[in-house]
């Protein structure tokens, strides 16, 4: 995890680093283990190592697959985690999985006790609302189509490993209109 943050540009010195890597506890999920379910507290700040998770909800006994989640990226039911809440959303690992978690509590202590650790906190809400705004401005002004073009071009290993259910819902749309995209790209 330190290579990440440094390829972040994070100038973390060793001591800092301890301060931080001393607090992270390292898990291991497999494939389909549901790491955060709807209605809990998220009680950590993820960021996952290997693998792959999907963080979805259920309205009228479907699941809508709000985000995937990839390597380096954080999985955390973000507004729960913050407001000490139930989560909105429940976190499933798509394939076996290594992460990284900090409890919120160990979090506030790096905060405290690191001059790094209000970078690396800062730099963490920067990357999710980024995340976020490149979704909102996707659905709102791209189609369906293109949509599914730029998830196949940033991810393409999510077509051999993740249902098309999943994908459907993610991109916005019914199984049946992803086929006919498919068909009609293909």
């Amino acid at each position: 995890m330190k290579q990440y943050l440094i390829s972040k540009k994070i100038p973390i010195s060793d001591e800092n680093w301890q301060i931080f890597a001393g607090k992270n506890i390292r898990k291991e999920y497999k494939k389909n283990e549901i790491i955060l379910k709807e209605g809990e507290i998220d009680h950590y700040l993820s960021i996952v190592e290997e693998g792959i998770a999907r963080i979805f909800f259920v309205k009228e006994n479907k699941e809508l697959t709000t985000r995937f989640v990839f390597r380096y990226q954080y999985v955390t039911s973000y507004d729960s985690f913050l407001e000490r809440s139930p989560s909105r959303c429940t976190v499933q690992a798509l394939t076996d999985m290594v992460i990284w978690h900090v409890h919120y509590d160990d979090l506030q202590v790096v905060y405290k006790t690191s001059p790094i650790g209000n970078l690396i906190g800062r730099l963490t809400i920067e990357n999710i609302y980024v995340e976020k705004l490149k979704k909102e401005f996707s659905f709102m002004s791209e189609s369906a189509e293109e949509r599914y073009l730029n998830l196949m071009k940033e991810h393409p290993e999510l077509f051999q490993i993740i249902p098309l259910k999943h994908i459907a819902t993610y991109l916005g749309i019914t199984p049946q209109a992803l086929s006919r995209i498919r068909k009609r790209i293909c």
